[in-house]
């Protein structure tokens, strides 16, 4: 049976399909590291400036409660409170914002590298599809994704009843001490806990992007039939490249035959081997191969020889060798130097 390119998937994806598939915006990202990255970092940020912020919203308060509610209330004077109170939550919320994005976007960028595409952003109606998106809402894929969350939920459940199981105390203490005095044991008490949780989350993270790296392989695995046609399109198919080897012989050939023209001298076998010779006493060192070939190729260098009337002697040992140990552009062996030096001595001498 012809393999459909459906076959089973057991070759490692080539480095084309990955780059393909970055390309397209598919690459290997753990979310749960990166939102628990992006959760520790806001939280320390919130940790150090917990105490400024707590007591800024408290005079905040005060401010309201002291100075606002005693006045007859009125439309403009609500829309006053209103609009200081919303600026001042975005002056004490902004920086954790900056933060937490900051921190996104340096995780991702750890995993992932540069990337910047627009093609997960192009509508795709197979996306909507209602069939489609049971189907992988029931996949294997998505019965993982539905425990990890599971997992993630008793995970934190477990660690937060354990502190508050272990720090009742706190609780009880607070109520005979001062609303200062028990809002800081109790941030504290939850600023514990929540580390605790991020370490486990980061923990968790960590696992999932190992997992994720491996399942994105998985997916970008191919079967042997993909692999042999991507090979074809990269290497081009045996037949074009018959066809482009031919047409680079016709062209070498074509060259090497208008070279002939300018050769001194043609030695030949007398049938079977042809090699034409050019020498420049001015510009050349030693005498150079300008064409050489075997019977039909060494028929059509005496043919464009006797056209150009160039010289055409018979030497069948000198042909064997300057046929054998050269090739075109070479020139002349030393050792047959000799043999060559007396053929061009004597046809230059008959020129003059």
């Amino acid at each position: 049976m012809a393999d459909d390119g459906t076959g089973e998937k057991t070759e490692e994806p080539t480095s084309k399909r990955k780059k393909e598939a970055k390309e397209e915006g598919n690459v290997a990202k753990g979310k749960e590291i990166g939102q628990a990255i992006t959760l520790l970092a806001s939280f320390m940020f919130l940790y150090f400036l917990m105490q400024q912020i707590f007591f800024g919203v408290l005079n905040e308060i005060q401010y309201y409660f002291k100075n606002l509610i005693i006045e007859p209330f009125t439309i403009k004077m609500t829309f006053e409170i209103l609009y200081d109170a919303f600026f001042s939550v975005i002056e004490k919320i902004y920086p954790i914002m900056i933060v937490t994005a900051a921190a996104g976007i340096l995780v991702n960028f750890l995993q992932i590298g540069a990337l910047f595409t627009t093609k997960p952003l192009v509508p795709d109606l197979k996306k909507v599809d209602p069939i489609k998106g049971a189907k992988n809402i029931f996949s294997l894929k998505g019965v993982v994704e539905l425990l990890k969350s599971l997992f993630k939920l008793a995970l934190i459940a477990v660690i937060a009843y354990h502190f508050l199981m272990g720090n009742l105390d706190i609780f009880q203490k607070s109520i005979n001490q001062g609303l200062e005095e028990a809002l800081s044991a109790i941030a504290h008490l939850i600023s514990r806990m929540a580390f605790a949780v991020i370490i486990a989350l980061i923990i968790l993270g960590i696992l999932d992007l190992l997992y994720q790296r491996w399942q994105h392989n998985k997916d970008l695995k191919m079967s042997k039939y993909e692999v042999k046609q991507e090979r074809k399109e990269m290497e081009g198919d045996p037949m074009i490249q018959q066809q482009r080897k031919r047409r680079q012989r016709e062209m070498s050939m074509n060259r090497m035959m208008s070279s002939v023209k300018d050769a001194d001298v043609v030695i030949t076998n007398p049938t079977h081997i042809a090699v034409a010779l050019e020498y420049d006493l001015e510009e050349m060192e030693a005498p150079v191969i300008v064409a050489k070939g075997e019977d039909f190729v060494a028929q059509k260098i005496k043919e464009k020889a006797r056209e150009a009337e160039v010289k055409i002697i018979e030497n069948k040992p000198l042909a064997r060798s300057l046929n054998k140990m050269s090739e075109i552009g070479d020139q002349v062996p030393i050792e047959l130097y000799q043999a060559v030096a007396e053929i061009l001595a004597e046809i230059f001498k008959n020129r003059k």
